[in-house]
């Protein structure tokens, strides 16, 4: 069974051209790309592996994930952006 949490992430435009994200609630999350969803992508695979790798070497969980982690009944409440049209 998988678990899908949300995390904060930064994302800013670099004077060079391109993008760079990095996560509050992950330290070592940091990744570059082209565009912003090159670099989404890219912020979602790594945070993938930071998190494994956390787990499979029992190091210490962020707060953010630990207090997801330590959850039993997989209940979660979290933001959800919804856009809405501006009225005129």
């Amino acid at each position: 069974m998988e678990t899908e949490i949300v995390l904060n992430l930064k994302v800013e435009a670099l004077q060079e051209g391109g993008f760079l994200a990095t996560s509050p609630d992950l330290p070592g999350l940091v990744v570059q790309g082209r565009t912003r969803a090159e670099v989404m992508e890219l912020a979602q695979a790594n945070a993938r592996i930071l998190m494994e790798v956390y787990l499979a070497e029992n190091l210490p969980l962020p707060v953010p994930l630990r207090r997801v982690f330590k959850r039993k009944n997989r209940v979660f409440h979290l933001p959800l952006p919804v856009s809405l049209p501006v009225p005129a």
